[in-house]
Formats: C-alpha cells, sequence, structure tokens
C-alpha cells in the first residue's frame, strides 16, 4: 500500500513542518541579516579608512611637495651666498696679491736705490784715490811729503772722531 516514496515525502513534509513550526527560516533569516549588518558596518569602517587614509595621503603629499619647495629655496641661497662667500675671497686675495706686489717693487726699488749710491760711492772713493795719487805723483818730493803727513793727521783725526 504506502511504498517508501511516500515515506519519504511524508517525512519531508513533516520535517518541513518542524522546521516552520520551530521557526527556523526565521532564525536563518535573522542570522543572514546580523551578517549583512556586520559587512556594512565592515564596509562603513573601511570607506572612513580609505576617506582618512587619502586625506592623510593629500596631506603628506602637500607636505612632501612644500618640503621639496623648501629644500629648492635652501638650495638656491646656500648657492648665492656660497657664491658672494668665493666672490668675496677672491677680491681679497686679489687686494691681498697687490699689496704685496707693491711692497716687493717697493723693497726693489729701495735695493735699487741702495746700489746706485753704493755705486756713485765707490766710484767717488775710487775717484778721488786715483785722483789723489795722480796729483801726489805729479808733485815733487817734498810736496809729496807735506801731503802723506797731512793725509796722516786726517787719519788720526777720523780715529779719535770714531772713539
Amino acid at each position: 500500500m504506502f511504498d517508501s516514496t511516500f515515506w519519504v515525502a511524508i517525512s519531508f513534509l513533516l520535517f518541513i513542518v518542524l522546521l516552520l513550526y520551530k521557526k527556523v527560516p526565521q532564525i536563518i533569516l535573522n542570522q543572514i541579516d546580523e551578517k549583512i549588518s556586520q559587512l556594512k558596518t565592515k564596509i562603513d569602517e573601511a570607506e572612513k579608512l580609505k576617506s582618512s587614509s587619502e586625506k592623510l595621503l593629500g596631506d603628506a603629499k602637500s607636505k612632501l611637495e612644500k618640503s621639496e619647495n623648501e629644500n629648492i629655496d635652501i638650495l638656491a641661497k646656500a648657492k648665492q651666498i656660497s657664491e658672494s662667500e668665493i666672490a668675496a675671497s677672491l677680491e681679497k686675495m686679489k687686494q691681498s696679491l697687490e699689496n704685496k706686489e707693491k711692497a716687493a717693487r717697493s723693497k726693489i726699488d729701495q735695493a735699487k736705490d741702495d746700489a746706485i749710491n753704493q755705486v756713485k760711492k765707490i766710484a767717488t772713493q775710487v775717484a778721488l784715490e786715483t785722483l789723489e795719487k795722480a796729483i801726489t805723483e805729479n808733485l815733487d818730493g817734498k810736496k809729496q811729503e807735506e801731503v802723506n803727513l797731512l793725509k796722516l793727521k786726517q787719519s788720526i783725526e777720523k780715529l779719535k772722531n770714531v772713539n
């Protein structure tokens, strides 16, 4: 009379009625709704994190751009300062070299003047000695003795003046 498929269908219907009686579909729907709300919360958190991270990224990029501009300005100022320092140093060196050159020229001119004066002095002494020798050779014996005595007296006077 009743075959096995009939009893399987009856047990299946009883199972469905039991599930409906125990409100299993409502429990499943509630759990699904709860999972959906959790996922929505996580998605909202993720969107908030994304927007805050985008904001932070934008801030970081603007700070990076600002610091790069400051670096460029600092490098330009440093280059300008170093160029002015180099120019000032070169000017100081040039001035120092000019002063040293003037001092050297002055020393050379002084040495030249001293050498000319010494040559003139020696030339004058040689000329005087030569003239004196020529005059004494042309004098007779008595006059030469008088000149020699005069020279001796002058030499003695020089020696007295030195002491």
